[in-house]
């Protein structure tokens, strides 16, 4: 049985010899009975043309929904937070200021912001039995409601301004702090403060 490849249907090399190109040109094709035919290849899909680039544009995130009542999902800041937020604010908008503490009136720490090695405990007790003589030496001597009590020492100033009815704002400047403005900070912290602790 003989073989027939694709190679019998060529010409080979010995009849291509007598044969020029041109000849080649109106020669018949010949396909064998018995081979498949082929199909036409399917076309592929025209690929989708991609916008202008006038067209595209940035992606931008949906802005959240915004409640009708946004106080109703926002968190309730507490009171302590509030105190510590005015004296973080005091000590971070004057620089004179070293320490600064809120007391109550018999004198228990309700927040403060003091360096390293300054106990809260003592400073509030000290600044508690220095208003507490101060109050008593305005209503002796006939000098009325005490607004403040001013202490200078070597090492710099002590400063008290009540705050409110409940409690007293002290502070402790250094020796060459502007004490005017030292004391124009300390009052706007203390009548914040007193509208905290209505």
């Amino acid at each position: 049985m003989v073989d027939k490849g694709i190679g019998d249907y060529f010409i080979s090399d010995a009849d291509d010899q007598g044969v020029e190109d041109d000849d080649l040109l109106g020669a018949p094709v010949v396909v064998p009975v018995n081979a498949p035919r082929q199909q036409p290849a399917p076309r592929p899909a025209p690929a989708p043309a991609a916008p202008a680039p006038a067209q595209q544009r940035a992606y931008v995130a949906p802005a959240p929904a915004v409640s009708a009542r946004p106080h109703a999902t926002a968190r309730p800041v507490s009171r302590e937070d509030a105190l510590a937020e005015a004296l973080d604010e005091l000590m971070a908008n004057d620089a004179d200021i070293q320490a600064a503490a809120l007391v109550s009136l018999d004198g228990f720490t309700m927040a403060s912001a003091l360096p390293p090695g300054m106990q809260a405990d003592r400073v509030g007790a000290m600044s508690a039995a220095i208003l507490g003589l101060g109050e008593r030496a305005a209503a002796e001597l006939g000098r009325g409601h005490l607004s403040q009590v001013f202490i200078e020492g070597d090492n710099g100033y002590v400063l008290l301004i009540a705050a409110g009815d409940r409690a007293v704002l002290t502070a402790m400047a250094d020796p060459a702090a502007k004490l005017g403005l030292v004391l124009y900070d300390m009052k706007a912290t203390a009548d914040r403060i007193g509208q905290i602790l209505r």
